[in-house]
């Protein structure tokens, strides 16, 4: 195991050996996933699915008419205490500083995080899903009795939780929403101990899946699923302006994967100083305290939206943080991207290797649009993206407003 790692390491440092082994890496993922989307896309059209994003006026009733079936009502309107929202995943290390503290400002918020549950991976991923399908139906239920529950909000999926753990939840009383972010490549994924990892064990069983990408909303409707396209978002007071001096021209946060080194490498040996910062990278690792310093200390602030070493794209979890900060942000162009900022405006965008130096060299070149663009980035966090703002969508019955 030790020499495969070796090896895999000494491709990722080879300049010649690491865009070969990309060119691999990517045709096997966009096999991959264009091919589970060809598939569900063809199911659809023999169920009489449209393909087309449904409108938040024809998601919202099938979600209160389900509720309706259990006799909950929604939106939940608790009488004479706060709201009360339990808050479920493993976690992420972006999740503690977004999720909760937003999730605070709309009411009472309790958290069932795996690694505080004592439920670690060091099995397998179903021998977790087994602690977490014993644990988690005792913890909500426990607290129900105590303190009534009007929205269960997960980041759990196949791989976590057992669809009868969610409807044993959902039996409560209490509206079961999950949210997810890797169902473009991993709807299906891998089957631990008889059952998907992905999205597709679990969705019939939550009320309400939501995710990312528009493009697997398909995905979820060929399950017999409701679902919502509904985007990332940031905590806009951890996520914030500093009054500090720029000390970077371009900077990249992130792990080094894809393909990322190729073109961090294309823009060097076009004369761009880039610098970049987490696994695998020079500057190395850094808490997020460390990378909010960083967004607002660089010039501007590159992105990837694709999805592992695939070309197809996604949105991410920087497309809302580095905004947020008040800083330029130019990342790869995909189709959900309008849906959230004014292109051009707000962010910027580019389409191709090229495409990114002369972005990247106009906007060094022109520091007066700079600052409209980080003045613009902040204002449409805080107004339209913040996680607050998302969970209040849901509230209000009511889609993701026009950017």
């Amino acid at each position: 195991m030790r020499l495969i790692g070796d090896f895999k390491n000494a491709v990722k440092r080879s300049h010649r050996l690491y865009p070969l082994a990309h060119k691999l890496r990517r045709w096997q993922q966009d096999r991959q996933i264009q091919g589970e989307q060809r598939e569900c896309e063809a199911k659809a059209r023999r169920l009489g699915i449209p393909l087309e994003e449904e409108p938040a006026e024809l998601v919202f009733p099938r979600l209160t008419s389900r509720l309706a079936a259990r006799g909950i009502s929604w939106p939940p309107q608790p009488s004479g205490r706060p709201l009360h929202i339990v808050y479920s995943s493993l976690p992420s290390n972006w999740e503690r500083h977004n999720i909760p503290p937003q999730l605070a400002k709309l009411g009472d918020i309790t958290c069932y995080f795996l690694d505080e549950q004592g439920i670690g991976l060091n099995g397998s991923w179903a021998a977790t899903r087994a602690q977490v399908d014993r644990s988690l139906p005792e913890f909500v239920g426990r607290l129900h009795a105590q303190h009534p529950v009007d929205i269960w909000l997960s980041y759990l999926s196949g791989a976590q939780i057992s669809p009868e753990t969610v409807t044993g939840i959902g039996e409560m009383g209490i509206p079961c929403f999950s949210f997810h972010w890797d169902d473009r490549l991993s709807f299906y994924g891998v089957k631990y101990g008889g059952q998907w990892s992905g999205p597709a064990a679990v969705c019939r069983a939550y009320d309400l899946n939501l995710t990312n990408a528009r493009a697997s909303l398909v995905k979820y409707r060929v399950e017999r699923a409701n679902a919502l396209f509904w985007p990332l978002g940031a905590n806009p007071e951890f996520f914030r302006p500093l009054d500090q001096p720029f000390q970077y021209d371009v900077t990249f946060c992130g792990q080094r994967y894809g393909e990322r080194p190729l073109l961090i490498d294309y823009l060097r040996r076009n004369g761009i100083r880039v610098d970049c910062f987490g696994a695998g990278w020079e500057h190395g690792y850094q808490s997020d305290e460390a990378l909010v310093r960083v967004f607002n200390q660089s010039r501007v602030n590159l992105g990837f939206g694709c999805v592992a070493s695939s070309t197809d794209q996604c949105l991410k979890g920087r497309d809302f943080e580095i905004p947020a900060c008040g800083a330029v942000y130019l990342t790869s162009f995909n189709e959900d991207l309008p849906r959230v900022y004014r292109v051009g405006e707000e962010i910027e965008t580019y389409e191709s290797f090229d495409d990114c130096l002369q972005k990247i060299r106009a906007l060094l070149a022109s520091p007066k649009r700079c600052e409209e663009l980080r003045q613009r980035a902040r204002a449409a966090v805080v107004t339209r993206h913040t996680w607050a703002e998302r969970v209040r969508e849901l509230l209000d019955c009511r889609g993701l407003p026009a950017p």
